[in-house]
Formats: structure tokens, sequence, C-alpha cells
């Protein structure tokens, strides 16, 4: 298996992750740190790991160039017919990696295995819990699978140590180049084949105040940004794209019409409609952003 960690300035909890992952019970293993520019002792922290555990690699980069990319070149680099993404600040526990392997190995057809989840905080304390109990995505259709998670929010299956065979990973691109796209990796993936769930809690996400999800608050350009550092229109829809993108991927899976219309349903009631103040957020944002122009202009007048 390989097990890939994407970093940007992850001192605070690096270490902790790496030797989660050094201490799981899964023998045929490799860890990727994938440093995408760091400023802080990121570097650091992850080259002494590969200097005692010949399991682990560091792959540097000068330049942020995003997201995407960052976590991309793990997916590209990975040798394993398994692989799981594992955010810099996570921890997996040890029966975790194990577990998925045998979910997958006993059921073929499915192309990701997940745990249930436990929330921490910043000191390793559990602060909570996600609805993950008794989760099925086995006997399920495409559209009701694409239902489910949404409905449960079942946002460990992608982001919260979901085991991938790696193939079916690399055939739907890897993770999208958008913010928020895992939502329409885990659409494109719902709608061509089952997962399964692994009953126990093997992976516990971490929350704090660095953390990604809170730039949803931010400017809509710096959000843009964190995906594609390259962007530089005055105004973005980060929202409005990603709703977008995640109705287009139920819309156009390789499934019977019927089936992409209930999908496509499914995404409406469950994502689309909840969401529907993200969408007015994200007018008002760039309502706000352009305001300092439009005082600028009114005091040279």
């Amino acid at each position: 298996m390989t097990i890939g960690v994407p970093v940007r300035n992850g001192e605070a909890f690096l270490e902790r992750t790496l030797r989660a992952l050094q201490e799981q019970d899964l023998d045929d293993v490799e860890v990727l740190v994938a440093d995408n520019a760091s400023a802080d002792g990121t570097r650091a922290i992850a080259e002494r790991f590969t200097a005692d555990d010949p399991r682990f690699t560091y792959l540097g980069a000068t330049t942020n160039r995003g997201i995407p990319w960052n976590w991309n070149r793990l997916l590209d680099r990975a040798r394993a017919p398994y692989f799981m993404w594992n955010s810099a600040d996570d921890v997996v526990r040890p029966n975790h990696l194990v577990a998925c392997v045998e979910a997958l190995d006993s059921h073929p057809e499915a192309t990701i295995a997940f745990s249930r989840v436990e929330l921490s905080d910043p000191d390793d304390r559990v602060v909570g819990t996600l609805d993950d109990e008794g989760l099925d995505f086995l006997s399920p259709g495409p559209a009701d699978r694409v239902s489910l998670f949404f409905e449960r929010q079942v946002w460990q299956a992608i982001g919260f140590g979901g085991v991938f065979r790696t193939t079916a990973l690399r055939d739907r691109g890897g993770l999208p180049d958008f913010w928020g796209g895992d939502f329409a990796l885990a659409v494109a993936m719902a709608m061509r084949s089952p997962w399964v769930q692994v009953p126990d809690v093997g992976f516990v996400a971490r929350r704090h105040p660095g953390q990604m999800s809170n730039l949803q608050t931010s400017d809509p350009v710096l959000q843009t940004q964190t995906y594609r550092p390259d962007f530089r229109r005055p105004l973005a829809f980060p929202q409005w794209y990603l709703h977008g993108r995640v109705l287009a991927e139920a819309l156009l899976a390789p499934v019977p019409v019927a089936e992409r219309v209930r999908a496509v349903g499914a995404v409406a009631r469950r994502w689309t409609a909840p969401g529907l103040r993200s969408l007015g957020y994200d007018v008002k944002r760039n309502l706000l952003r352009a305001a300092p122009a439009r005082d600028a202009d009114a005091s040279r007048t």
C-alpha cells in the first residue's frame, strides 16, 4: 500500500501523523511525504523519518503549486495497488490500513474502503464522531450511493482515510483542481462502483483553527488560489463552480439515463438545496471584494 501525506507548513501536527503511520500494522507499505514549499520546520520533521525508516520518502518543492498538484503527485508516484491520502494533521490508527485492505480483498467490486472516524482537538482529545455507523455502500445502486454520501456526510470515504484501488483513483484523474473537488470525486466514484465500510473506528480527523476548510469564510479569490495559485481574475465563485461540477459528475456518469436522473435529483435534494446559502454567500463575498475598488473610484472624482 502507498500512503501519500500532502503537507504545507504542517510542523504542528506532522510528527504525530507520521509516527502513527510508522506504527501501523500493515507490513508492505510506502509513505510518501509531499511538501508543497513549506516555510516552517516541515522538511526537517519529514527528513528525520526518511533517515530512520526506508519506507518513508520525502518529496520537496520550491514553489507552492496548489493543493491538487501536491496531492496528485503522490498518486502519480504510488507503486502499490492500494492508495490512501493522509492529511498532515490527521492520525491513522494501527488497525485501519489492514482492515481496509482486507475489506477490499473481500469485495473485489468495491473501489474504496473506509472506517469510522473520531474527531480530535489540537491536543489529541476526542471531541466528537461522525454519523457513520452501519453505512451500506455495497448493495445500493449508483444514485442511492450518491444520496447516502450526502445524507450522512460520508466525507471520510475521500478525505479522512479512505483507501482506494490505485488504478480506479487514477482513472478518475485524482483530486480535481478546484475548491471542494473531493466532493465531485466522491460522486464520480460512487456513480461507478460500490464502496465498503469497516465497522471499527480507525481514523482520527483533527479539528484546529488552521485547517483548510476555514478558508470558506475568506476572500473567494484567495480560496480559489489555494487550488489554482495562478488564478488572477478579480472575482471568483468557488461554491457555484463546485455545485455545478458535482451535478455534472452525476449527469455525465456512464450509467443508464434513469439512474443519472435519479442521481442528479439526489445531488439537488441532498447537496444543492441545503447549500443554497453558500451560493448566496459567494455573491456577498464578491460584492465585498469589489467594494474597495468602488470606494477608491469615488474618492478620485
